[in-house]
């Protein structure tokens, strides 16, 4: 799909599809389970390490209480639009996998149906998810705020070591989140696309496959997370070597326009203020281009592999990834012409 023939902009279109439908997949273990230990310096004078304790000591949350509730609720707002992007790009992601070719306004026109039911099902396990981390995560910090432990000082280590003491039933219950959040992305959406089931058709239907073969859907699930931990790697190591050259192609015309900038400043004073943020524009730009470059062959990776992996299982899926030959039909004789003649 991406080397027949190579084309940049199916590969940054890829990307953004990948990047928006949630097709690059990773693999983090970044779990704390110790409060972080200053070391006892305070006692000497001028101490930095003294400062930055005294400094986070001195912090009381509960005066930032308000803003912090503010800074929720907009970032909740803007979390649900990615959230409706993230389901109508997934099905165009399944799409352009499928047809080989990457486009946008098809699979978002022909699936607009189901994505909008998948995102009625991912607003709800959001809203569930959410639920069972403020049980398990919520209530303690709760509980700890009506003693004033987050009032005094001390209030952060307060806080740390209260999310310590939650950190292990925190990681068992995404651990269970993750896989149903990966069975509904990997195998519900197919099912939604081509045979136009409700939520709960579509879970009974893949339960049953579930259920037929339970060894191979634990390899898939637990080769899948090796394969994210390995595509974490690939891209780091990636993106470091692409950086080499990026830094030519994005500092070149980055550069000019900083010296224009600078030239224009010095001699009409802010009038270069236009130029230096063009320059910022165009380095995040470029910058974001070589990330899109980076995950798309990441992108069709992983979504092939689910639905190669379902198409073994799933008829109808099947016959679109592997289409049968389809027999010539027999050439008819003209009149008066023998066989073999």
């Amino acid at each position: 799909m991406l080397f027949r023939p190579f084309r940049l902009g199916t590969w940054l279109k890829m990307g953004l599809i990948g990047l928006l439908g949630g097709g690059v997949a990773t693999f983090s273990s970044n779990f704390n389970f110790r409060a972080p230990v200053f070391p006892p310096h305070g006692n000497m004078p001028n101490d930095p390490v003294a400062e930055i304790q005294n400094a986070i000591r001195s912090v009381h949350l509960a005066d930032y209480f308000h803003l912090i509730v503010i800074v929720i609720a907009v970032l909740a707002a803007v979390a649900m639009v990615f959230l409706y992007l993230f389901c109508r790009f997934r099905f165009v992601l399944f799409d352009s996998v499928i047809s080989g070719q990457a486009e946008v306004g098809r699979g978002w026109s022909r699936y607009a149906g189901q994505a909008n039911r998948y995102f009625g099902f991912w607003l709800l396990y959001r809203l569930v998810a959410f639920a069972v981390m403020v049980l398990i995560v919520g209530l303690p910090l709760w509980h700890a705020y009506q003693r004033g432990a987050f009032s005094g000082d001390n209030s952060l280590m307060n806080l740390f070591e209260t999310l310590a003491s939650v950190a292990l039933g925190a990681f068992a219950a995404a651990i269970i989140l993750a896989i149903i959040s990966t069975l509904t992305k990997d195998f519900i959406m197919p099912i939604m696309a081509l045979d136009d089931l409700a939520l709960g058709d579509a879970w009974s239907a893949l339960w049953r496959v579930i259920a037929s073969e339970p060894g191979a859907w634990f390899g898939y699930m637990c080769l899948k997370a090796v394969c994210a931990l390995g595509a974490g790697i690939a891209l780091a190591i990636g993106g470091l070597i692409a950086m080499i050259p990026a830094f030519f192609i994005i500092g070149i015309p980055v550069g000019l326009l900083v010296f224009v900038g600078i030239t224009v400043t010095k001699l009409a004073g802010v009038g270069g203020i236009f130029f230096f943020a063009l320059a910022a524009l165009v380095a995040i730009a470029g910058i974001f281009c070589v990330y899109l470059l980076l995950i798309a062959p990441v992108t069709v990776f992983f979504a092939s592999y689910a639905f190669y992996f379902f198409g073994g299982r799933y008829p109808k899926l099947g016959a679109l990834l592997w289409p049968q030959p389809v027999n010539p039909s027999p050439v008819p004789q003209m009149v008066g012409i023998q066989p073999g003649v």
